[in-house]
């Protein structure tokens, strides 16, 4: 009887030392050490689940995270770069949001602060752009990120409204849920197998889109052909018959309709677009068959014997083994 009720008192004392040092985890493995151990002793069986279930069924803890860094004026030499002298910047607002870490059993409660930028471009409409200081210490590239993040977003945005939303309306099949369209900055990852090519990817990796950007005269068609990125499509199409020669037709289609919306973009672009689109033809059992298309500067992409991610990075930053 001693033993239970000194197991009993440790199991309640260990509980409340760990429960204010915060660390849900802890609490969560001494339990089942303690209820295991107790497990062992066939006489205690019956008490076995008691300190695990005391220290698990107890209300997880809490974490409060303040980000306080003032970024209105760190970054306001980049943001009147990138978007204008005459660009309006807000008060900060402060916000907060919380969410639950499931690896540590706690409440999670972040404070921080949003700001919100208003510019207008040259063809008189208005653009708001919003960042805010989500980050321990205050990093240059953070508001880079947000800058290239907006401008992917607004990328994306345009054509989508344009070509994308309007071709995928028209094929037969289409999976609503599953498709794509999105800006991506060039890949250095098939660059990285080659020795030889170190020089290029220093240049890749210290480019900088907001040292390169003014958005009151972003055109969209020129997207392609200032900087350095490239728009990822991909879709799932459901076949609606069984029957061959049906698929057949239906694929054919398919891809007829993606290359007429590839052309339109290149002649918007003219003739500078990068691009890829890949399809997946699906039925009830899953994949079926797909096709798969590739655009460098307006034009399709069939050399067999080039990788078409390294063309792209050469095309923009210099050959391998050249000047930029």
């Amino acid at each position: 009887m001693l033993f239970i009720i000194c197991m009993i008192a440790f199991s309640v004392l260990l509980f409340f030392f760990l429960r204010n040092s915060g660390n849900g985890k802890s609490i969560s493995i001494m339990g089942v050490i303690i209820a295991v151990y107790l497990l062992g002793k066939t006489s205690y069986f019956h008490l076995s689940c008691f300190p695990g279930a005391l220290i698990l069924a107890w209300p997880p803890g809490s974490e409060t995270i303040l980000y306080d860094q003032d970024l209105r004026e760190e970054g306001k030499q980049m943001l009147k770069s990138c978007f204008g002298e005459d660009s309006m910047l807000s008060d900060g607002v402060e916000k907060e949001y919380s969410y639950f870490n499931d690896h540590d059993r706690i409440n999670v409660t972040i404070h921080y602060t949003e700001w919100t930028l208003s510019y207008q471009d040259d063809r008189g409409q208005k653009g708001v752009f919003v960042f805010d200081n989500r980050w321990q210490e205050f990093d240059k590239s953070s508001i880079e990120n947000d800058v290239e993040r907006y401008f992917c977003r607004q990328t994306e945005k345009f054509y989508k409204k344009n070509f994308w939303d309007k071709t995928l309306a028209d094929i037969s099949g289409i999976r609503e849920d599953d498709n794509g369209l999105d800006l991506k900055e060039y890949s250095d990852s098939d660059l990285r197998k080659i020795p030889e090519a170190s020089d290029i990817i220093e240049r890749m990796r210290s480019y900088s889109l907001a040292e390169n950007i003014y958005f009151p005269q972003l055109q969209y068609e020129e997207v392609f052909e200032r900087f350095p990125y490239i728009l990822r499509m991909y879709l799932y199409v459901d076949y609606e018959s069984e029957r061959e020669e049906e698929r057949s037709r239906q694929r054919q289609e398919t891809e007829q309709k993606m290359r007429q919306m590839i052309e339109e973009m290149a002649s918007f672009t003219n003739h500078t677009l990068n691009a890829t689109v890949g399809a997946t033809m699906m039925d009830e059992d899953g994949y079926v068959d797909s096709f798969h298309l590739a655009v460098l500067e307006g034009e399709y992409f069939t050399d067999e014997e080039r990788d078409f991610d390294i063309v792209l990075c050469e095309g923009f930053f210099g050959d391998m083994d050249g000047d930029p």
